[in-house]
């Protein structure tokens, strides 16, 4: 019997229980609280891509439109499936929704003791622009980084989102 592939999709308000419990599990000692996650699927600036599989949530991410830049907030894979190429395709999908929302950069903000993040944020072209000293609540310091994308018609398009495998929700 083959296996249906993960579907992602953007989240909805309902997803709000299971996308708090999702955030400990990846982030056990610093998880976003669950009223910000709250406010985050509320706000119609921003965007939350899950990634369902057969046994739940195996990934999530969460993007925030502001001015002509987005900010991803968040990307989680559940640690089960750590390794396998699926922050590398979530973070390719929230380009693809960049671009075609017209956006022309994307930044985030990563700590300077996750390695395994830093290193695929820049094979996937990030650049460090600074560090942020106790940026953290907790006093821990971050890289802020980011990349400018290319024109749609330039750019190579991820096949997950050409393919319209993302379930898209009104937002």
């Amino acid at each position: 019997m083959r296996s249906q592939p993960p579907v992602l999709r953007v989240a909805r308000p309902a997803d709000l229980e299971k996308l708090h419990r999702f955030e400990i599990l990846c982030f056990r000692e610093h998880p976003f609280r669950r009223d910000h996650i709250g406010w985050i699927l509320g706000n119609e600036h921003a965007v939350t891509l899950v990634q369902d599989g057969l046994e739940g949530l195996t990934a999530a991410m969460m993007l925030l439109f502001e001015g002509r830049a987005c900010r991803i907030l968040s990307v989680g894979v559940a640690p089960r499936v750590r390794r396998r190429g699926i922050a590398m395709q979530m973070m390719r999908a929230a380009e693809a929704i960049c671009r075609e929302r017209g956006f022309s950069s994307i930044r985030l903000e990563v700590s300077t003791r996750n390695l395994p993040a830093i290193e695929l944020y820049r094979h996937l072209g990030y650049r460090t622009d600074g560090v942020l000293y106790g940026y953290y609540s907790w006093g821990e310091d971050a890289y802020s980084m980011g990349k400018t994308l290319l024109p749609p018609v330039a750019a190579k398009v991820s096949p997950l989102w050409t393919k319209s495998r993302i379930q898209p929700n009104k937002y």
